[in-house]
């Protein structure tokens, strides 16, 4: 049976920390998802990606993944607009040159693109962060209304959170900080996740 989902994400946060906020959505994660290491990679070889989920699982609908603010700060694009065009492109050109091939094909391949990094995800549940055990709850005195415009360096914002100075990058704290997150919650703070949020939920999502 096809995985109803696939997922091609940038790195290896995303890759720690996907599977489980769709589980908090979907109650579960049994779908394929390939770790591009770098935005450069999901750039210049989403063909590849494309092809290795496809012909390893064939799942009915792929999302990518990937950070706005990594391909500003390398000078790739000037803005998220563009981001998107440029690998939505690619997965169109894919498509094309598969069609009349032996692979079976998705029926939707949609980029999310998260505003300004994928942090900002994770500052979107800032509610729950006081709960947090690697947090100060008395730091976290803001209310935001959408963190992706309104907290310029998700990171750092983060990074002054904390009860002490731990390295958010590696795995075992990265699954720590999003255990907390509730999507219902972060989906009214965040923009961008609540279109990541509506591709997971619904194979017709606009």
């Amino acid at each position: 049976m096809r995985p109803r989902l696939g997922f091609i994400v940038e790195g290896h946060c995303e890759y720690d920390s996907i599977p489980s906020i769709v589980s908090k959505i979907e109650g579960h994660f049994n779908y394929p998802m390939v770790n591009a290491q770098s935005i450069g990679n999901i750039i210049k070889h989403t063909d590849k990606l494309l092809l290795d989920i496809v012909k390893t699982y064939s799942p009915e609908k792929i999302i990518i993944s990937l950070d706005y603010r990594d391909a500003l700060r390398q000078g790739i694009v000037d803005n998220c607009i563009k981001l998107k065009e440029i690998v939505t492109t690619n997965a169109k050109d894919f498509i094309e040159s598969q069609v009349n091939g032996t692979l079976t094909l998705p029926n939707e391949i949609v980029v999310v693109i998260a505003d300004k990094t994928y942090d900002s995800w994770i500052c979107a549940d800032y509610e729950n962060l006081k709960t947090n055990e690697l947090f100060d709850a008395s730091k976290i005195t803001e209310e935001y209304t959408n963190v992706d415009e309104e907290i310029e360096s998700p990171c750092t914002w983060l990074q002054s959170k904390l009860k002490q100075k731990v390295d958010l990058k590696s795995r075992a704290y990265r699954k720590k900080v999003v255990k907390t997150l509730r999507p219902d919650v972060a989906v009214q703070k965040s923009r961008s996740f609540r279109k990541f949020h509506k591709e997971v939920c619904n194979l017709n999502a606009a």
